[in-house]
């Protein structure tokens, strides 16, 4: 049997946006550092170039992970070295101001999102990891008809900014950039710490926090095969501290499999989206370009309209009728493209270990209120006004009740018109946050402004469960903004309890 049994100062549970950025801090500072993760560390060249070849091999559950509720939701996540940021487009967003001073005012976060300090860190991480506005000749004309359509109705578009100064339009982003381009934690901050020191064990499951006490002294698991079955226990014991950064949704689950509860698991936060598709006269080649290049950000009004390039298969898929009439349309398969909403919901939820036999190992319960579906019907008819500008003949919104092909900008009024709930259309969210809030006040967090866990000591959450909130932009910028200063923080207090 193939056991981990090992030791280090800090072991970090995760290798995501915050579980690698926490490294990064830490071992820069000298001290030992172990990360875990349950997912294998995929070499880029290795990686399968087909979306659903690289679904089965890096996402979560092979994407069918779910929430519980009137529609089930898709939550899509990465399991491998460098989670789910190597899975997304690498879109960065600095945390805005208005969601600082409510973590600042509200849950009392003050030092660790000082709007000089959060910007110093956003500084080198955005020199470290190539952070750039994507140029206009990588677009792709599934961007430049999304700009084309902004600059006809007046909206506020622009160029998405990314982790990818050297993208070469690839539209690779999901299944790993082949260039190594973008700049995902996969390879960027978990080799970087790994030169540092650190050191990765990856397959490598961690189930629940060992305590001494109301210490965190470790953690045990599974060692994992190729397969994700087990082979061998996981015992790892860390001096300093425990770091879970496991996402929104596996840290709860591993806290609350460890005896914590209070606030762990509760105020589950995200950005559900869903995407229209439409059809032009010239070819759109969505094998070309930024996977998402372009966006209109609308946070005033709860949500945010990017473009989304997909391989031919996953198009194919949201083409409407049937016979010939659905023959006809994949045959010019290259005329189409396809525009997303994320909405900013009200909804909170929540998170807890899935009970035997579910298939899964969460149970997130969480469900869209009539505002937020409100904003859903502003996005898609938004979105389909946006298509016929820019000069679509054909436009599939994919909501029920509405007409499946629209061929005239009038026919939106019928999404206008409805009052829409959430199994009307098909929503996927993947964006996570808030399930183990950060907070001044216990009974409404489940972690300090310092991101220690409340009620026990050398036990920490820095991933996007800790963040108190949506944002309403993408999330891994302030990700890694906060982590890193909470990973400052600690490193700094290390160094005074080792100069006492």
């Amino acid at each position: 049997m193939a056991a981990i049994d090992d030791v280090a100062d800090f072991v970090i549970v995760g290798t995501g946006a915050g579980g690698a950025t926490a490294a990064r801090v830490l071992t820069a500072a000298g001290h030992d550092v172990l990360l875990l993760d349950e997912g294998p560390r995929l070499q880029t060249k290795d990686r399968p170039r087909d979306l659903l070849g690289a679904m089965r091999q890096s996402f979560r559950d092979f994407g069918t992970s779910a929430t519980l509720g009137a529609l089930p939701l898709p939550l899509l996540q990465g399991r491998c070295v460098g989670g789910s940021t190597a899975i997304n487009s690498g879109i960065i967003w600095r945390t805005p101001g208005d969601v600082i001073r409510d973590w600042t005012e509200r849950w009392g976060l003050g030092e660790l999102v000082d709007e000089k300090k959060l910007s110093d860190a956003f500084d080198i991480i955005e020199r470290e990891l190539e952070i750039t506005e994507t140029l206009e000749h990588l677009w792709g004309a599934n961007s430049a008809l999304m700009h084309r359509a902004a600059e006809a109705l007046g909206l506020p578009g622009k160029p998405i900014t990314r982790n990818a100064a050297r993208c070469q339009g690839n539209a690779q982003c999901l299944q790993g950039c082949p260039g190594e381009a973008r700049q995902s934690m996969d390879v960027s901050y978990v080799p970087r710490a790994m030169r540092d020191g650190a050191r990765l064990h990856a397959l490598a499951r961690v189930d629940r926090v060992r305590f001494e006490g109301t210490r965190a002294v470790g953690v045990e698991g599974a060692a994992l095969d190729a397969d994700r079955r087990p082979i061998g226990k996981l015992r790892v014991r860390a001096r300093r501290a425990v770091i879970v950064s496991a996402s929104a949704v596996q840290s709860p689950v591993i806290l609350r499999k460890s005896g914590l509860r209070g606030m762990v698991g509760e105020r589950f936060m995200a950005h559900p989206g869903c995407a229209v598709v439409g059809r032009f006269p010239d070819p759109v080649a969505m094998n070309f370009g930024g996977t998402q290049a372009y966006e209109v950000p609308l946070r005033d009004r709860g949500m945010k309209l990017e473009s989304l390039s997909l391989p031919p298969e996953m198009i194919a898929a949201r083409l409407p009728g049937a016979g010939a009439v659905w023959e006809e349309r994949l045959a010019h398969l290259d005329h189409f493209a396809q525009w997303a909403v994320q909405v900013r919901m009200d909804a909170v939820g929540t998170v807890r270990p899935a009970w035997f036999g579910t298939g899964s190992d969460a149970v997130v319960r969480y469900s869209p209120t009539p505002k937020d579906m409100l904003r859903v019907r502003e996005g898609v008819a938004l979105l389909c006004r946006m298509m016929f500008a820019a000069g679509a003949t054909e436009v599939y919104p994919g909501v029920s009740g509405a007409p499946s092909v629209m061929r005239d900008p009038a026919e939106v009024a019928a999404i206008e018109a409805r009052d829409l709930i959430s199994t009307d259309m098909t929503m996927v969210a993947s964006h996570l946050f808030a399930s183990c809030p950060a907070g001044s006040d216990p009974t409404r967090a489940a972690v300090g402004p310092d991101l220690a866990v409340h009620g026990v000591s050398g036990l920490y959450v820095m991933d996007a469960s800790a963040l108190p909130t949506n944002l309403g932009v993408n999330p891994q910028h302030t990700i890694m903004g906060v982590v890193w200063r909470a990973a400052e923080q600690l490193a700094q207090q290390e160094r005074a309890v080792a100069a006492a």
